[in-house]
């Protein structure tokens, strides 16, 4: 591209240009919305820092570690919170609720792992809902 060595700012604005539009075409071929680029050297969490580590040793253990505790911890967590609001009396209407309140997050918890384990890794859309609407 001529208009990268006409100067420095040049260069920086078609890099940015290109890159804008690589992403642009990506998440249209996933269904989303393009909402900008992200920074480079951001924060990406633990799982993914893990997980690309794994690839380089050649060894899944710590990434099986990770996703286990937090998964182990978060179930654990749930469940007491669901059972030790489960003995509640029957016309205490503010102790029903909160059983119903923790039974529901519980159950979504377990829902969601279930289906993040279950489900094939297709794509990433986390900035916008992907239309999966499939026609009969």
């Amino acid at each position: 591209m001529t208009v990268r060595t006409l100067s420095p700012a040049a260069r920086s604005l078609a890099d940015t240009y290109f890159f804008e539009t690589l992403v642009r075409v990506h998440r249209a071929g996933e269904g989303v919305a393009f909402t900008g680029l992200k920074p480079a050297g951001r924060d990406l969490g633990p799982a993914i820092a893990t997980a690309d580590q794994t690839l380089g040793s050649g060894d899944p253990s710590a990434l099986l570690r990770l996703l286990d505790e937090k998964m182990r911890t978060g179930l654990r967590d749930r469940y007491r919170q669901v059972t030790a609001a489960k003995s509640f009396l029957a016309g205490d209407v503010d102790a029903g609720r909160e059983y119903v309140d923790a039974y529901v997050r519980y159950i979504h918890y377990v829902d969601g792992i279930y289906k993040a384990a279950a489900s094939p890794a297709v794509g990433h859309y986390p900035e916008g809902a992907r239309d999966t609407h499939q026609a009969p």
